[in-house]
């Protein structure tokens, strides 16, 4: 007796842990599967800032040396000869140059808070943040350089989150 009565509760146990497993797999609505799209914070490094009024988009994937060199002879300041060597690529790394139009901040500069990996996908959230040099100088284009690794991705999506 004492056995069949452990037999039954586990079995409840295992029939109510396997029911709410499956539940959460649906959409309650449609009895849709959910898909779980792979999401994930990816660590940068910041590589260089100019104040520049140049014609770049807002994003330049940069995956190779000579696209490097073309886009520091576009930022560099024909006045001073170069004094910081261009940076190189290690294996499955590449970078971005950023240059978003500012809509809150006239004389402010850029401040990525996350990137995000999503499926192929990148997500670059910024905020505009004030700075005193720029107010005092009155710049008002700020480009920062970064650098990821990884593969490179399809599609890259500027997100500002003032």
């Amino acid at each position: 007796m004492k056995n069949s009565f452990l037999l039954t509760v586990s079995f409840l146990l295992i029939a109510t842990f396997v029911s709410c497993s499956n539940a959460g797999a649906y959409n309650n609505v449609n009895n849709k599967p959910i898909v779980n799209y792979q999401q994930n914070k990816m660590e940068f490094s910041e590589v260089k800032r100019f104040n520049k009024d140049v014609v770049l988009p807002e994003v330049t994937l940069i995956t190779t040396f000579k696209k490097t060199v073309e886009i520091y002879d576009k930022l560099s300041n024909k006045n001073f000869s170069r004094s910081e060597p261009i940076p190189t690529f290690e294996e499955n790394e590449y970078l971005l140059v950023l240059k978003p139009k500012l809509s809150k901040i006239l004389y402010g500069d850029i401040e990525v808070t996350e990137i995000e990996s999503k499926n192929q996908d990148l997500i670059i959230k910024y905020r505009e943040v004030k700075s005193e040099e720029y107010q005092s100088d009155k710049l008002k284009h700020p480009v920062l350089i970064i650098k990821l690794t990884g593969k490179a991705p399809e599609s890259i999506k500027l997100l500002a989150i003032n």
